[in-house]
């Protein structure tokens, strides 16, 4: 229930629409990890294993904005809620992807890729 002439919900009313949430969350988390353990364990080719625990990464992201951090991309905080969105992304991409090429760089240095030298020259040589 609102109250009058304010917009706010009463505390009553909020509690429980905050608790739906976090419990519709939680159930379909739940769902979604353990969607990604069946297609982990079961016998589908990996490919589709692969693709089925992907989509279920990315609904549990939007379930997880959705109703434990409640973002709402509709109403005043919306412009504000997509920047806090694309900056984690940013840096969530940066922190991978840096981390995916130094450990590939380190990877072609320890075991000698072609065009790489595993050991000094002065040590080759010896």
């Amino acid at each position: 229930m609102t109250k009058p002439n304010t917009g706010e919900l009463s505390p009553e009313q909020g509690a429980r629409e905050e608790i739906k949430s976090y419990a519709v969350g939680f159930v379909a988390s739940l769902l979604l990890t353990a969607g990604a353990f069946v297609a982990v364990l079961s016998d589908l080719p990996s490919t589709i294993a692969i693709v089925l625990i992907c989509v279920a990464a990315l609904l549990q992201i939007i379930t997880h904005l959705r109703n434990f951090l409640h973002l709402s991309f509709s109403g005043n905080q919306s412009r504000e809620d997509l920047l806090l969105v694309l900056f984690s992304a940013a840096l969530l991409t940066i922190m991978a992807g840096g981390t995916w090429y130094i450990m590939s760089d380190l990877s072609a240095r320890m075991h000698g890729t072609p065009g790489t030298s595993a050991m000094p020259h002065d040590a080759a040589n010896h």
